[in-house]
């Protein structure tokens, strides 16, 4: 899908390709891809990309549902309707890229295969900023990992329609609540990195509160601040709490 060219000098621009400049030389990526595929029931023109390099495995929603349920029926729900929560590393790292996006650095499409721009681009970018208070899928129980914890998530259904797990051990992170640098993010999309100016910058920083013991995740935006948090009760469900779910690639 990306062709890189190496150098600074000009590119003969194409119609039907866009061109961002890295600091490794410039990017041309088709203005349209391929329709995303996937057996659930999605409008694909409200789901964006979850770009990871080359792979577009999942699409995410735009729009932010399933309030008021705690951290498990949440998760049920969600899978039920033949979506998922996504996990932090699902979902900080498109995070990521719907800012550097908005910033010129990289592009994004709609499961549809469509670029995701303008007032589009802004009205999302506006939402996942500033106007969001949504779950993650990650508990962290006691463990052998990082700080003596384990992560795990949810991956499906039985048979019976309970939760199925996955554990893992929590790789190292930050220890501290702060600001921390986004793209400093581990594999499992916990934060490194302590920020150098301790101030929220949309798209470079969010605050970062470390994982405590049987705590969940949730990401909250809103008009001071983007917060990455592993500290909340997994039996506590507000109104305005929900979920961007996601769909898995066919």
């Amino acid at each position: 899908m990306v062709v890189q060219i190496i150098g600074r000098k000009e590119v003969e621009t194409n119609p039907n390709r866009v061109y961002v400049e890295k600091p490794d030389g410039i990017y041309s990526f088709p203005k349209h891809i391929d329709h995303f595929q996937t057996k659930a029931k999605i409008k694909p023109e409200n789901y964006a990309l979850v770009q990871e390099g080359d792979q577009e495995d999942y699409a995410i929603s735009m729009m932010w549902g399933f309030n008021s349920f705690q951290f498990i029926p949440t998760n049920v729900k969600v899978l039920q309707s033949g979506l998922f929560v996504p996990t932090p590393s699902i979902f900080m790292p498109h995070y990521k890229n719907v800012n550097d996006t908005l910033q010129g650095k990289s592009v994004l499409y709609d499961a549809a295969g469509n670029l995701i721009e303008g007032k589009r681009l802004n009205d999302y970018a506006n939402v996942i900023n500033h106007n969001c208070w949504v779950v993650l899928n990650a508990r962290f129980p006691k463990g052998k990992g990082f700080l003596g914890l384990d992560l795990v998530t949810i991956t499906g259904l039985d048979k019976k329609g309970r939760p199925i797990l996955k554990r893992e051990h929590l790789e190292d992170c930050l220890e501290e609540d702060c600001f921390a640098e986004l793209e400093s993010t581990n594999s499992q999309g916990f934060l490194t990195k302590k920020a150098k100016v301790q101030e929220y910058e949309p798209g470079k920083t969010v605050y970062f509160v470390y994982p405590r013991l049987d705590s969940v995740a949730r990401f909250v935006a809103d008009s001071d601040r983007a917060s990455l948090s592993y500290s909340w009760d997994p039996r506590d469900s507000y109104a305005g709490l929900g979920v961007f779910p996601c769909a898995v690639g066919a």
